[in-house]
């Protein structure tokens, strides 16, 4: 028969369960951290999405003639609205876009629904001989439908009489 020395080596169950807690704990952070950072690259796609549209929407404007019919300020409410003469609207300083939660919003100068899927809506208004006699200010606005952020990217054409 074998005597029991104090010396042995190994662990304890209350050990074994101690260090599986600590491990539990800290891969949880780890859950967490991941889920979180999936749902951070997510809204930067949608954003570098829509800032995208924005972007594509101007390059599709500067191969327009400056009197192409896009870019009448169809409802008067680019430089109409600047009672005061301070260069913006007075209707809230968003050239007219106050409203850009449907897909045909009468106060926009131009409406599309940037790929067909309902999911980014691009809004564009115009102001006419701002800030400048012969250039057009064109504001657009690319709206996600279904929660995010807008994107507002705001240009200038000129005249080349």
């Amino acid at each position: 028969m074998k005597l029991m020395t104090k010396n042995q080596k190994g662990f304890t169950l209350i050990e074994v369960l101690i260090a599986m807690a600590i491990f539990s704990i800290g891969i949880l952070g780890v859950a967490t951290m991941q889920i979180t950072s999936i749902k951070g690259n997510s809204r930067a796609r949608q954003l570098s999405e829509a800032v995208n549209l924005a972007a594509d929407r101007i390059e599709l404007f500067m191969t327009l003639n400056y009197n192409d019919s896009t870019f009448n300020d169809d409802d008067g409410d680019g430089t109409n609205e600047d009672a005061d003469g301070d260069g913006t609207d007075d209707n809230g300083g968003n050239f007219g876009l106050d409203a850009t939660d449907a897909t045909t919003d009468a106060t926009a100068d131009g409406v599309a629904d940037s790929d067909g899927d309902g999911i980014n809506d691009i809004f564009w208004n115009v102001a006419v001989n701002h800030p400048v006699q012969d250039t057009k200010t064109i504001k657009i606005i690319v709206v996600r439908q279904t929660g995010g952020k807008n994107v507002e990217i705001t240009t200038i054409i000129e005249n080349g009489i």
